[in-house]
C-alpha cells in the first residue's frame, strides 16, 4: 500500500490481481447483476488509486480498506437504482412459460431458457433450481448489514473473523446478523417452496 500510495504501477497490479476476483464476487452478489458489480470493482480501483494515501496500518489491513471502498460504491448504487428487490416481482420475472406452458428460468435479459427433462425427475431438478435462484434473489432484499456477511461467509465461505476483518466490526456482530439473516431468508423461502410443490401436486409433475 505504501507502494501504492506512491505511484507504483507495479504495486498497484499486484494488489489488483490479489483482490480483484473475490472483490468482483463480493460485488455481484450485493448488487445482483454482472454489469453493476463491474462498474463496482471499476470505481473501487479508481477510487484507491486516489486515495491509497489515506490508508493506515494501525486500522485495519489494505483489504478491509479496499472492501470499504467498495461498500461505498455499493450504497450509493441501490440509492441510486432503489434499495430493494421484491422477491415476489424477481420469481415472477424469473420464470415465464413458453408456447407449450413450460417453465424456464430468465437469463436477466428478458430471454428464456426452455426446461426439458425427464418426468421422473422433473420435480427434483426444478425444485433445486428454483430454490437456487430464490435464494439469490432473496438474498438481494435484505437490508445491506445482513447481506453483507451472509455473502461474505455463507456464498464466499470466509470465516466470521476474516468476515469481522473486512466489514471492520467484532465478530459477534458477524456472527449475530448472520444468524438474523439467515432466519429472514428461511422465512422468505418457505413460501415460495410450499407454492411450488403445490402447483407440481396439481399437475401431477408434468411440465
Amino acid at each position: 500500500m505504501r507502494r501504492l500510495s506512491a505511484g507504483d504501477e507495479g504495486a498497484f497490479l499486484e494488489f489488483y490481481r490479489r483482490h480483484q476476483g473475490g472483490l468482483y464476487r463480493y460485488a455481484i452478489h450485493m448488487a445482483g447483476r454482472p454489469e453493476a458489480a463491474a462498474d463496482v470493482v471499476q470505481e473501487t480501483f479508481l477510487t484507491l488509486i486516489r486515495h491509497a494515501g489515506k490508508f493506515d496500518e494501525e486500522i485495519g489491513a489494505p483489504a478491509a480498506f479496499l472492501y470499504g471502498i467498495a461498500r461505498n460504491h455499493i450504497r450509493k448504487l441501490h440509492e441510486k437504482e432503489g434499495r430493494y428487490v421484491s422477491l415476489a416481482d424477481e420469481v415472477d420475472r424469473g420464470h415465464s412459460a413458453d408456447g407449450n406452458g413450460r417453465l424456464g428460468p430468465s437469463n436477466g435479459n428478458g430471454r428464456h431458457t426452455t426446461v426439458s427433462v425427464p418426468v421422473e425427475t422433473a420435480l427434483d431438478g426444478l425444485e433445486r433450481a428454483e430454490i437456487v435462484d430464490l435464494l439469490r434473489q432473496a438474498v438481494l432484499t435484505l437490508p445491506d448489514h445482513y447481506r453483507e456477511p451472509v455473502t461474505l461467509c455463507d456464498l464466499e465461505g470466509k470465516s466470521y473473523s476474516e468476515a469481522a476483518a473486512l466489514l471492520e466490526c467484532p465478530v459477534g456482530t458477524v456472527r449475530s446478523r448472520l444468524n438474523r439473516a439467515r432466519s429472514i431468508l428461511l422465512e422468505k423461502l418457505r413460501p415460495a417452496r410450499l407454492g411450488a410443490k403445490s402447483m407440481w401436486a396439481r399437475t401431477g409433475g408434468k411440465s
